[in-house]
């Protein structure tokens, strides 16, 4: 198999061939150093490669999973393998190693999948473009000039570079949707509860938070989450259970569905005419597929959400790294990070404990006034960003000593206002790189359902991954 070969297939597909003896995960493993090597010196999107994944692998020392031999990469933030170094993009956690690892590292493991190194972030995932003092810009495939996106941007980059079929994001307020969009990918943000955060966090402390990956095709992004989904033993929270394997819900037809479009402006947050151009085309797809499609938004206050996130992100942040330099000895100050992020360590510590309630019952309000609007419509289409792609140095980084928090905000949900809102209700999205910006880079359609709808979300993706479809489309940077 060569590099042509290999970028040619999805996961799914090359987890086949492994099973066929057709290739060997050795094999496979080595292409994807051979096509980092031929593209991260113009990406920066992978930080490390452990070769005892490649040129050391033992095979039968991966899992025997649905994606058994298949290369993989991990995001730098987030679930840890023991043995390995994880900075989570930051000088405070620089040469942090693993004692332990994550049950969904373990599921992942278990899925066969071969983890053999790590991508880029930004300070903490803290922000949705990928660059930092640590580890410099992960640049877009499609125009090195511009974002990957973020938080998840290495592994955004690695996939649509072609490096590998599939890489881990995860996401607090749109970080595997936004790289997904940015750099032509599917990403899926699934519905709280789904995926465990053991040992340390649960969905109750964790509110924001989701695991996943970005791919090129649905089918592997569904049947990652029937590899990973499901309980911690001893874990307090009950979620629905899918009625089938997701992976079966690509293939079914969703039916005639009620689908909602936002292709105007989201509240006080405007939506730039191409991008508007660009909703209304998706959505003429959706009704040639069957489906009615009415323009509508969700009945929320715009102001309060913004200041909801705002508020519970800051907070979220504070107490993070308030245990992270505990753990690393380290005293939190501009030597150690970057100067939004200290700012918002700095508003979020000094909360009291009836505005972190407080926060707490705006989010339940907002999650509340979300499920009203699904009693009426199925689905809810938003594009992923209201403008274009950002050029790497925007004000949407972490390093502007001179910006404000409120300006990084403003400028922040101005960009994207729509993904936040699934992180705080615990809601499933999806992203699908449908659409194009004025740049020509790629613009996501962004689909959200109801709680624990990931099915509904599945179908209506692999319903329109086949009528537009997006797999043979390839970045200006690729391994070949």
């Amino acid at each position: 198999m060569n590099l042509e070969e290999y970028a040619a297939h999805d996961a799914t597909g090359l987890a086949e061939l492994v099973r066929k003896k057709e290739v060997t995960a050795k094999e496979l493993a080595k292409l994807a150093v051979e096509g980092i090597d031929k593209v991260n010196p113009r990406i920066n999107g992978i930080i490390e490669v452990w070769e005892d994944q490649v040129e050391g692998l033992n095979a039968e020392s991966l899992g025997d999973g649905p994606f058994h031999g298949v290369p993989f990469l991990l995001k730098d933030l987030g679930p840890k393998v023991k043995g390995r170094q994880q900075d989570g993009g930051s000088r405070l956690t620089e040469g942090y190693v693993a004692d332990y690892s994550h049950f969904f590292t373990e599921k992942m493991l278990n899925a066969g999948l071969n983890i053999l190194g790590r991508t880029t972030c930004p300070e903490f995932g803290i922000t949705g473009t990928t660059e930092s003092i640590l580890t410099g810009a992960t640049r877009n495939p499609w125009n090195l000039d511009y974002s990957a996106g973020g938080s998840s941007g290495g592994s955004a980059a690695a996939v649509a570079a072609g490096i590998v079929p599939m890489a881990h994001s995860n996401d607090g307020g749109g970080s595997t949707r936004l790289p997904a969009a940015m750099c032509g990918n599917v990403g899926l943000k699934h519905s709280r509860g789904r995926i465990s955060y053991a040992p340390e966090g649960c969905d109750l402390s964790l509110t924001l938070f989701s695991e996943g990956v970005n791919s090129h095709t649905v089918r592997d992004v569904a049947g990652f989450l029937d590899a990973v989904h499901g309980p911690a033993p001893g874990e307090p929270i009950m979620f629905c259970q899918p009625e089938r394997p997701f992976a079966e819900e690509v293939e079914r037809e969703p039916g005639q569905l009620r689908i909602a479009v936002c292709n105007s402006n989201w509240g006080h947050f405007v939506m730039e005419s191409h991008i508007t151009d660009e909703m209304n085309r998706i959505a003429r797809i959706c009704e040639d597929a069957g489906h009615i499609v009415e323009e509508a938004v969700p009945d929320l206050d715009f102001v309060k959400y913004a200041e909801t996130f705002r508020n519970i992100w800051c907070i979220d942040v504070s107490v993070m790294l308030e245990m992270e330099a505990a753990s690393m000895q380290r005293r939190i100050s501009a030597d150690t990070l970057e100067p939004v992020t200290l700012k918002m360590y700095q508003e979020g510590i000094s909360a009291s404990a009836a505005e972190r309630i407080l926060v707490s019952s705006e989010q339940h309000i907002l999650t509340r006034a979300l499920g009203n609007f699904f009693e009426t419509y199925d689905l809810l289409l938003t594009p992923i960003l209201a403008r274009t792609t950002p050029l790497i140095g925007s004000l949407f980084n972490l390093m502007h000593e001179d910006q404000s928090l409120d300006e990084w905000f403003d400028n922040a949900l101005s960009l994207i206002p729509y993904t936040a809102l699934n992180n705080l209700t615990g809601t499933p999205a999806i992203s699908l790189p449908m659409g194009a910006d004025r740049n020509g880079l790629p613009l996501g359609a962004h689909f959200m359902a109801p709680i624990g709808n990931e099915a509904r979300l599945l179908n209506i993706a692999g319903q329109l991954e086949k009528a537009a479809p997006w797999v043979t489309k390839r970045p200006d940077t690729f391994v070949v």
